[in-house]
């Protein structure tokens, strides 16, 4: 059954995917994937805001995988095939799932030697006991350079309470590259007794640490949650940083000794110990510059220990290393700290979230992190955007930041990190082949942040592209459009009467599953509002075949009528949008009401002119009626036409009527009194 067959991932929030991808349980052919009808729904009854998700025929799945997206809160789908079989799917926690749930890898690879596709999915089924992040890291490992991109995801299959299938989903995680991408602090407890690597302090600041196997040693833990490799820019513009404050204080107490003529104090620097001790190579546990606050490049540190720039901090990568992609802890020792003093970190590039401190992280700017070192261990403080401290750690790490280190071991790093971002170009580029192939200009980067079904995402859309028209595809706005709503864009991209009118900008990612499927389809069209709200799933899906296929969605649209489940009253709406396009034609039948002083076939009449000219719909029931009335008064008007053409007619063709008799003449005054 196809319920089992087909591979499906849901990346947390809104967007799912599904598709058939080789690996371990072979997929069936494409010809025998299913045509399937999604229905979501807040609950698991389908009862409530349940609304169509997406529909999958044999055009959809020629892109490979199904991207579609569901409502915010919509958590419970419908698959229905049309072989009568069902499967529905729960998304929720991990903690949701049942002990057996399994665990599911999919890997983005390279073609071998350079093929010709533009990439390959292949998808693992790993145990579902044992430690499943361990088997992914070790998958992904021996994936070699051909890896780009991967993630998990825990699954399991069970009889629901109706006796259906039920698949429970958690969210899809990157395991390759890591999915979080910042620097973690931790303090370590005070270490009292030398470490490996630890210098000898004969000189320790205070008496009570000197008995107890020298001063207490200042030790981060810097977890890095990316391999070092990948994490380069970021690591590469940190810089570690030692605040001395006790030199800080003496210099303002030696100032204001200065300002008041009072003697001060000549502290002692290196070369006056190694001249007491008699030791040239004498190298106390302190910070040799004389300058009262000390950055140095982290990742320099890191490639070169033995760098000039280490001064009074030791740096060195986890003993323990992680697998491939799990990241990497390094150890930061700032021996040259002591009592009072701040030690952390400073990037002037990091943005909000780039730079935290574990367990609980101080606030403050996002540009720097730094524990105070107190009697009993470190403790986190948050400075102050005013801070002059602030100011001098930013000057100074920008400064370090420019000085990058270019020995052998430098050269090999910017090589390895180099490889992995290869990797997404050479992706990025055989995918854009293929879009060149169909025809369309725009091209997929492989800079800026990706989402977890992003190759996924641009390889449907790839072949989604290829097997339509250019125009078509530009017109629906391209990739940006596709990212934003695919399940849309796939709609319009088909061509259809309606998708004739779409226009680039039309889909956006703020409306992005919050409208029913049919809703956001009219609106991409032009024809927002054209669909009733309110429908059930099996109405919607009635609307959307109307929409994207049938002929008579233009008419209905050119006479601003709304667009109807029922095919009977659509095909009758239809019928009278065509009589009703012509608003010349409708504005003639309303005088003509008017002058008759028929006022409710004109009240009719002037409330639909209104409507429509205001960019309302009027609904499919009532268009007959309107156009009725436009046909009577088109007949009325013939028929009065036909009556004054008659009367002038038969009037032309009287006999032309007698000449009056001419009057007699009246006799005169004389005449009448002597007669005659």
């Amino acid at each position: 059954m196809w319920q089992e067959q087909l591979d499906y991932f849901w990346d947390g929030r809104r967007r799912l995917a599904i598709g058939a991808f080789d690996g371990v349980e072979r997929a069936a052919p494409l010809a025998s994937r299913p045509a399937l009808t999604v229905v979501s729904a807040r609950d698991p009854a389908f009862e409530t805001d349940a609304t169509l998700a997406e529909v999958i025929d044999a055009a959809r799945w020629r892109a490979g995988v199904v991207i579609f997206d569901i409502p915010p809160e919509h958590r419970f789908l419908r698959l229905s095939g049309a072989d009568g079989a069902t499967l529905t799917l729960v998304l929720g926690a991990e903690r949701d799932l049942p002990p057996g749930a399994d665990y599911r890898l999919l890997m983005t690879l390279l073609p071998e030697g350079n093929g010709g596709e533009g990439a390959v999915f292949r998808v693992m089924a790993l145990p579902a006991r044992g430690d499943v992040e361990r088997l992914a890291r070790e998958q992904t490992a021996s994936a070699g350079p051909r890896l780009v991109w991967a993630f998990g995801q825990r699954r399991a299959f069970e009889q629901g309470a109706d006796g259906g299938l039920v698949a429970r989903l958690t969210p899809a995680r990157r395991v390759f590259p890591a999915y979080q991408s910042r620097l973690l602090l931790e303090a370590r407890p005070l270490e009292t007794e030398a470490a490996a690597d630890t210098r000898e302090a004969p000189f320790a600041i205070m008496q009570h640490w000197v008995a107890e196997n020298g001063a207490p040693r200042v030790c981060l833990r810097l977890r890095i949650p990316d391999s070092l490799e990948e994490s380069a820019t970021l690591v590469g513009r940190a810089c570690v940083a030692i605040a001395l404050n006790q030199r800080r204080r003496l210099r303002g107490w030696m100032q204001e000794q200065k300002q008041a003529g009072e003697p001060i104090i000549d502290p002692l620097g290196f070369e006056d110990i190694r001249q007491a001790t008699g030791e040239p190579t004498e190298h106390p546990d302190a910070v040799e510059s004389r300058d009262a606050v000390v950055v140095a490049n982290l990742l320099n540190l890191l490639l070169d220990p033995e760098s000039p720039e280490a001064d009074g901090v030791a740096v060195r990568r986890g003993v323990e290393r992680n697998g491939a992609g799990l990241g990497e802890t390094i150890e930061i020792d700032f021996y040259g700290a002591s009592l009072g003093d701040d030690v952390g970190l400073v990037a002037p590039v990091a943005r909000p979230g780039d730079l935290g401190v574990a367990p609980v992280d101080p606030g403050g700017p996002p540009f720097v992190r730094l524990f105070r070192v107190e009697a009993d261990g470190l403790a986190p403080r948050r400075l102050s955007d005013d801070d002059l401290l602030l100011d001098e750690l930013m000057r100074r790490a920008e400064s370090a930041g420019a000085r990058m280190s270019t020995g052998a071991a430098a050269r090999a790093f910017a090589e390895r990190a180099a490889g992995l971002k290869g990797r997404r170009e050479k992706l990025a580029a055989a995918l854009n082949e293929a879009l060149a192939r169909a025809g369309l200009p725009a091209r997929f980067s492989s800079a800026g942040l990706w989402d977890v079904f992003e190759p996924l995402q641009q390889a449907s859309f790839a072949a989604l592209a290829g097997a339509a028209a250019p125009a078509l595809v530009e017109a629906a706005g391209g990739y940006g459009a596709y990212g934003a709503d695919p399940a849309v864009t796939a709609l319009l991209v088909r061509g259809g009467p309606l998708a004739q009118q779409a226009r680039d900008g039309r889909i956006g990612a703020e409306a992005r599953g919050s409208l029913p499927l049919v809703a956001r389809y009219a609106a991409a069209c032009g024809a927002e509002g054209m669909a009733p709200p309110g429908l059930d799933p099996a109405a919607e899906l009635g609307v959307l075949t109307a929409l994207s296929q049938e002929e008579e969605a233009l008419a209905l649209l050119a006479a601003r009528i709304g667009v109807t489940a029922d095919p009977p009253t659509r095909q009758r709406a239809a019928r009278a949008a065509r009589a009703l396009i012509d608003m010349g034609i409708v504005e003639r039948a309303l005088v003509h009401f008017e002058k008759g002083r028929d006022a409710q076939s004109a009240s009719a009449l002037a409330d639909y002119l209104a409507a429509r000219r205001a960019g309302r719909w009027v609904s499919a029931t009532s268009a007959p009626m309107l156009a009725a009335l436009v046909a009577r008064a088109g007949v009325e008007r013939e028929e009065q036409e036909t009556r004054v053409a008659a009367g002038m007619t038969a009037a032309a063709a009287a006999p032309p009527p007698a000449p009056p008799a001419t009057p007699e003449k009246p006799k005169g005054f004389f005449r009448r009194l002597f007669g005659g």
